[in-house]
């Protein structure tokens, strides 16, 4: 197949602009399955990332006679892509950009920028043929399903998606190159045993649907819990919301990404060693491992619900960042016996209703004082502790008095 095309170079991307047939899109692009990672849980993330949006875009092509898109951005590899110069002469000036691609046939395709639009092309296309000869414009850029040819080719994903439009959460953990967390976060997915496979929901929620019986938390979970990690391990809690998007947005040097995942992995493994339940999840092949650990009526295990997984990180990162010597995995060995089921008390009322039977996701503030509070009353703020117990009065419709008695007598060990 050969292919005109214009050649061009922007930092150290070359590329070539040419046009395909709607045709030659069905026939030869591609949904993205390994060129971006090998982790099953990041493959179906990007999976995931392409809603019924596609739909539209397919309607869009089939109701409107004047349709237009902008470009695709593909990327090649495999096969022998060779590119044919055409040096031409127009009033006394030469331009050498110009040119065809020809390609054997082995080459494999995918897009970069335009999944959606891809999908559209091919929904329309069944319903309609006679539009296989339309042409859309492509740049078209080489992979390499290296490291390095990968990671590069994650950087222009998200770059792309992340001007064009607003980037969920899910998308950014499994495609950018800068963000410390998200790539930290993506080695783990690959190489932890508590993280690998489907034991991690690839998900754009931070909610885990009922039918799930096998994951231990969320994506979206495990990505703010290294951020609280963060927090504590680089920033010692001192950094705003604002300055930690912006360090987020710039990549840190190989040494520095390093550490940090070092430090992320002796947590996590103290973090199973300080709760057999943990361990016992691992161990435990079977599709519906994660059952007991959220069941219905008792509710389950405090770390098998996201929300209070990630508020138990958040406090013992904020309690190690208050210790006159701050160390997150001594803090978080005090709670070694601390009650976990969350219909049990402290938590019925707070994390779950007794009535519904269902999680309680607007008392946030109050689950994390109160992981904080057992560990030691003296720990929290004058403004803290009044809130503490203002709301621990409201949710048991107890008065101040009668809340903070309450709050008095409870400890990590009889929690």
């Amino acid at each position: 197949m050969k292919i005109p095309a214009i050649k061009g170079k922007i930092g150290e991307t070359i590329y070539y602009i040419a046009n395909l047939t709607f045709h030659q899109i069905n026939q030869l692009v591609k949904r993205v399955d390994s060129e971006l990672h090998t982790s099953t849980s990041l493959r179906e993330e990007i999976q995931r990332s392409l809603s019924d949006n596609y739909i539209k875009i397919k309607q869009y092509i089939l109701n409107r006679e004047d349709h237009f898109f902008n470009s695709l951005v593909l990327a090649v590899y495999d096969g022998q892509p060779i590119w044919t110069e055409i040096r031409y002469e127009l009033e006394d000036e030469w331009y050498h950009n110009v040119g065809v691609l020809h390609f054997n046939g082995e080459e494999k395709i995918f897009p970069v920028d335009g999944q959606h639009r891809v999908e559209g092309i091919k929904a329309a296309l069944r319903e309609k043929p006679e539009i296989g000869s339309e042409t859309i414009s492509v740049i078209l850029i080489g992979h390499s399903n290296t490291r390095e040819g990968m990671e590069k080719s994650r950087r222009i994903f998200s770059t792309l998606n992340r001007y064009a439009k607003p980037v969920r959460l899910g998308d950014i953990i499994a495609l950018d190159e800068d963000d410390v967390v998200a790539i930290t976060t993506r080695i783990l997915l690959e190489s932890f045993p508590l993280f690998m496979g489907d034991r991690i929901k690839a998900s754009n929620s931070k909610s885990i649907p009922a039918s799930d019986k096998k994951c231990f938390t969320t994506l979206m979970t495990l990505y703010d819990c290294n951020v609280e990690l963060l927090k504590y391990y680089k920033f010692n809690g001192h950094i705003s919301s604002g300055k930690l998007k912006d360090y987020l947005r710039v990549r840190p040097d190989d040494e520095t990404i390093l550490g940090f995942y070092n430090f992320l992995s002796e947590f996590w493994r103290a973090f199973e060693n300080c709760f057999p339940e943990i361990g016992s999840y691992i161990e435990n092949t079977s599709p519906n491992a994660a059952e007991s650990y959220r069941d219905s009526v008792s509710g389950g295990n405090i770390f098998f619900r996201p929300i209070s997984l990630y508020l138990f990180i958040s406090a013992i990162s904020t309690l190690a960042i208050r210790e006159p010597e701050p160390n997150v995995i001594r803090v978080m060995e005090q709670f070694r016996e601390i009650e976990r089921t969350v219909s049990a008390d402290p938590w019925s009322k707070v994390i779950w209703n007794p009535t519904t039977n269902k999680m309680v996701m607007r008392n946030q503030a109050l689950v994390k004082y109160l992981f904080m509070h057992m560990y030691s009353h003296d720990i929290l703020t004058n403004k803290e502790e009044r809130a503490l117990r203002a709301k621990y009065a409201l949710v048991h419709n107890i008065s101040i008095n009668e809340a903070t008695e309450r709050l008095n007598h409870i400890f990590i060990h009889n929690a």
